[in-house]
Protein backbone atom coordinates (compact mmCIF):
# COMPACT_ATOMS: atom_id res chain seq x y z
CA UNK A 1 0.00 0.00 0.00
CA UNK A 2 1.36 3.14 -0.80
CA UNK A 3 0.52 6.63 1.06
CA UNK A 4 -0.14 8.99 -2.12
CA UNK A 5 0.34 12.40 -0.36
CA UNK A 6 3.82 11.84 0.49
CA UNK A 7 4.84 8.66 -2.38
CA UNK A 8 6.67 6.79 0.68
CA UNK A 9 6.06 3.07 1.58
CA UNK A 10 3.64 3.26 5.13
CA UNK A 11 3.09 -0.43 5.40
CA UNK A 12 5.34 -3.73 4.71
CA UNK A 13 4.64 -7.32 4.96
CA UNK A 14 7.56 -8.01 6.98
CA UNK A 15 7.86 -5.26 9.78
CA UNK A 16 4.36 -3.42 9.94
CA UNK A 17 4.00 0.01 9.96
CA UNK A 18 7.15 2.17 8.08
CA UNK A 19 7.95 6.11 8.09
CA UNK A 20 7.36 7.40 5.03
CA UNK A 21 10.25 9.26 5.26
CA UNK A 22 13.04 7.49 6.51
CA UNK A 23 11.63 4.41 5.63
CA UNK A 24 12.27 2.55 8.65
CA UNK A 25 9.86 0.68 10.91
CA UNK A 26 8.06 3.20 12.87
CA UNK A 27 9.60 1.27 16.32
CA UNK A 28 12.92 1.70 14.64
CA UNK A 29 12.01 5.19 13.39
CA UNK A 30 15.07 7.93 13.26
CA UNK A 31 12.96 11.39 12.22
CA UNK A 32 11.88 12.18 15.10
CA UNK A 33 14.83 12.22 17.34
CA UNK A 34 16.39 14.15 14.58
CA UNK A 35 13.57 16.47 14.13
CA UNK A 36 14.11 17.05 18.24
CA UNK A 37 17.69 17.84 17.98
CA UNK A 38 17.74 20.55 15.30
CA UNK A 39 16.99 24.14 17.40
CA UNK A 40 13.81 25.97 15.92
CA UNK A 41 14.30 29.38 14.95
CA UNK A 42 17.33 31.67 14.72
CA UNK A 43 17.58 31.42 18.60
CA UNK A 44 16.71 35.47 18.70
CA UNK A 45 14.03 36.16 20.98
CA UNK A 46 11.41 38.68 19.90
CA UNK A 47 9.57 41.07 22.07
CA UNK A 48 6.43 42.69 20.35
CA UNK A 49 3.70 45.23 21.11
CA UNK A 50 0.28 44.14 20.29
CA UNK A 51 -2.98 45.74 20.99
CA UNK A 52 -5.35 43.49 17.83
CA UNK A 53 -7.99 41.88 19.13
CA UNK A 54 -7.98 43.11 22.80
CA UNK A 55 -10.29 45.86 22.80
CA UNK A 56 -7.51 48.49 22.81
CA UNK A 57 -5.83 47.03 25.53
CA UNK A 58 -2.15 46.56 25.05
CA UNK A 59 -0.10 42.99 25.26
CA UNK A 60 3.45 42.37 25.35
CA UNK A 61 3.94 39.26 23.26
CA UNK A 62 7.63 37.05 23.58
CA UNK A 63 8.39 34.62 20.80
CA UNK A 64 11.17 32.70 19.98
CA UNK A 65 11.61 30.90 23.29
CA UNK A 66 12.32 27.02 22.79
CA UNK A 67 11.70 25.49 25.64
CA UNK A 68 9.08 23.17 27.01
CA UNK A 69 5.77 23.85 27.72
CA UNK A 70 6.81 23.31 31.76
CA UNK A 71 9.94 25.47 31.73
CA UNK A 72 8.09 28.27 29.05
CA UNK A 73 5.22 28.88 32.10
CA UNK A 74 8.05 29.06 34.69
CA UNK A 75 9.71 31.74 32.68
CA UNK A 76 6.18 33.26 32.30
CA UNK A 77 5.62 33.48 36.19
CA UNK A 78 8.83 35.01 36.61
CA UNK A 79 8.26 37.43 33.56
CA UNK A 80 4.95 38.47 35.10
CA UNK A 81 6.32 38.93 38.56
CA UNK A 82 9.07 40.89 37.30
CA UNK A 83 6.75 43.44 35.98
CA UNK A 84 4.08 43.50 38.03
CA UNK A 85 1.33 42.23 35.35
CA UNK A 86 -0.62 39.82 34.61
CA UNK A 87 -0.50 37.33 31.08
CA UNK A 88 -0.49 34.11 29.85
CA UNK A 89 1.33 31.18 28.04
CA UNK A 90 0.48 29.28 25.21
CA UNK A 91 1.85 27.96 21.57
CA UNK A 92 5.43 29.08 22.63
CA UNK A 93 4.24 32.28 23.00
CA UNK A 94 4.13 34.89 26.57
CA UNK A 95 1.93 37.09 26.64
CA UNK A 96 2.28 39.84 29.58
CA UNK A 97 -0.52 42.48 30.29
CA UNK A 98 0.47 46.32 30.11
CA UNK A 99 3.19 48.30 27.89
CA UNK A 100 6.58 46.64 29.32
CA UNK A 101 8.86 46.70 26.81
CA UNK A 102 11.93 47.80 28.05
CA UNK A 103 11.73 46.03 31.62
CA UNK A 104 11.10 42.71 29.64
CA UNK A 105 14.29 42.52 27.09
CA UNK A 106 16.08 43.80 30.36
CA UNK A 107 15.20 41.06 32.00
CA UNK A 108 15.42 38.51 29.41
CA UNK A 109 18.94 39.88 28.47
CA UNK A 110 19.86 39.37 32.55
CA UNK A 111 18.45 35.96 32.09
CA UNK A 112 21.18 35.33 29.05
CA UNK A 113 18.85 35.62 26.08
CA UNK A 114 20.02 37.19 23.01
CA UNK A 115 16.30 39.71 22.68
CA UNK A 116 15.30 41.81 19.99
CA UNK A 117 12.33 44.75 19.23
CA UNK A 118 10.15 43.49 17.07
CA UNK A 119 7.25 45.51 15.43
CA UNK A 120 6.91 49.25 15.61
Amino acid sequence: MRDRGSGGLVYSTDSGRTCPTCRQPVAKCTCKTQARAMPKGDGVVRVSRETKGRGGKTVMIVRGLDLEPAALAAIGKQLRTACGAGGTTGDGVLEVQGDHCERVMAWLANDGWVVKRAGG
